[in-house]
């Protein structure tokens, strides 16, 4: 199974969510997952984008205008939404679950600062879960958090902490009990998956930021056969942010 995630930033633009559909089909992925986006007519437009490359089963956090996640894939699951019960101020299109025969996915947009710490609390004590009944399950997207040593460019480059992930704690729990895979399979690599989107193709950005994670449970982890970023959705100007695609053997 292979399994990709992207940002379409702000629910997609009506002039990259076309190409952005067609960049993420050439990886001919089972599962995508699509964070950022929103329940309005550019949502609808990109399902349906999304169904003709072959991922007719989809779910999605409805009947809001804000960020949410979409899930799509070839084979048939169940979609849970708001899966942890988190109340109508805590964010809860910010997280969709996807149930397959052999593995529990969940999809993720996490907000920025703060807001996001309801989540990660819920994602810390469903790991131990998971690992407790020895179950494959994965979180895979956007989580707005990370490593303040190695997944803030500046930081790296200055060799000081000039700038911080305000949940980077709850993002150090989550770390116990789940293995991020794309680390895990690249130890020795600095990427970064997110920069300040600019419209010209010339742009470099110096400001990146490693915000895009998939964490396994432990059962799973000897399933994982590869975990990469294409950073070509950035550097075509399709979203802000680059994809992460994960392989596993279920």
């Amino acid at each position: 199974m292979l399994v990709l995630a992207v940002n379409v930033r702000s629910g997609g633009s009506r002039a990259t969510a076309d190409r952005l559909v067609e960049r993420c089909a050439e990886h001919h992925p089972d599962v995508t997952i699509f964070s950022e986006y929103r329940d309005t007519a550019a949502g609808e437009r990109l399902r349906d984008r999304v169904r003709r490359t072959g991922l007719e089963y989809q779910a999605w956090t409805a009947g809001h205008r804000g960020n949410g996640v979409l899930i799509a894939a070839r084979d048939r699951f169940d979609g849970i939404r708001n899966p942890f019960g988190l109340a109508d101020d805590e964010y809860p299109d910010g997280v969709l679950l996807a149930h397959f025969e052999r593995l529990d996915l969940f999809g993720v947009y996490l907000p920025g600062q703060d807001r996001k710490r309801p989540h990660l609390r819920c994602l810390v004590a469903a790991a131990q879960r998971y690992n407790d009944r020895g179950l494959d399950a994965a979180c895979i997207g956007d989580f707005n958090s990370g490593r303040n040593e190695t997944d803030i460019e500046v930081n790296v480059r200055t060799g000081r902490i000039v700038d911080e992930f305000s949940t980077a704690d709850l993002y150090a729990q989550l770390e116990r009990y789940w293995t991020e895979a794309w680390l895990a399979a690249n130890p020795e690599r600095l990427e970064y998956s997110w920069s300040l989107f600019r419209l010209d193709p010339q742009y470099e950005g110096r400001s990146g930021w490693r915000i895009d994670k998939a964490f396994v449970s432990r059962s799973l982890l000897p399933k994982v056969r590869s975990a990469e970023y294409d950073h070509a959705f950035r550097r075509e100007r399709l979203t802000d942010h680059s994809a992460i695609l994960v392989r596993f053997d279920v």
